[in-house]
């Protein structure tokens, strides 16, 4: 059995990523922040599937919200195998405009509780030689100006660093951290009007599907090389930041 820590698994991303990795013999640990109704509607999902999985609410700011996540997951399912970070909103506000307390709750969403749920699993992890797996963006590889997402770019641009660097502290215990790059994802809120724009700036015609970011983290997980660790795998249509 395989036992997979997903984070804000109740996101557009996160329901199609925990949908993806429900397999008879995985146990899922699921986080949720907010938006309750969503994260039981995804437990309900599983209960149909008969997936063993338990919910955990908890803001993963907080350094010890996250060393308690992991506590229970440990606790729960025996150890953890691989960790999903998907918790990711972003501030859509020109740089010039952005306040302290919301390049502040970037970081804090999309860089800290990264480092936060890594340090505390990092046992359970060389326990298991388990799969770190982390999101940044498309492109961040390359740094540009982004005076409409500053903050969420500067954190993911945080986190591509911090996806190398434990790769390859990590790397001899034989635990891989590797890092998704979605471009524009279709996500549920969004209007027709609002696809055909993003469509419009994208080489491939269409957003990206949640699922699709879902299969590539499956494919992460259960059947990419075992030495395949600090690399960034983008699915974007060909569109950058």
């Amino acid at each position: 059995m395989k036992t997979i820590l997903i984070t804000g698994s109740n996101s557009d991303i996160g329901i199609a990523v925990t949908k993806a990795l429900a397999k008879p013999a995985t146990l899922l640990a699921l986080h949720y922040y907010s938006n309750s109704r969503k994260a039981e509607g995804l437990k309900d999902w599983l209960d149909q599937q008969t997936i063993k999985h338990r919910l955990f609410q908890c803001d993963l700011t907080q350094p010890a919200s996250a060393e308690l996540l992991i506590r229970e997951t440990v606790k729960a399912f025996g150890r953890i195998d691989v960790l999903v970070n998907v918790v990711g909103p972003f501030v859509y506000k020109n740089i010039l405009d952005v306040t302290p307390t919301e390049w502040q709750q970037d970081v804090d969403t999309n860089l800290n509780t990264c480092f936060f749920t890594s340090h505390y699993a990092l046992d359970a992890l060389r326990e298991s030689r388990g799969q770190i797996i982390n999101f940044a963006f498309s492109g961040v590889e390359n740094i540009k100006a982004w005076p409409m997402s500053t903050g969420y770019c500067a954190a993911k641009t945080g986190v591509a660093a911090l996806t190398k660097s434990l790769a390859t502290a990590l790397a001899p215990f034989k635990v891989r951290v590797n890092a998704i790059c979605p471009g524009l994802v279709e996500e549920g809120h969004i209007t027709a009007e609002e696809r055909q724009q993003m469509a419009a700036q994208i080489p491939y015609g269409r957003p990206v599907h949640p699922d699709e970011i879902g299969k590539t983290v499956n494919w992460l997980v259960n059947d990419s090389p075992e030495t395949m660790t600090g690399s960034f795998i983008t699915v974007s249509g060909g569109w950058e930041y």
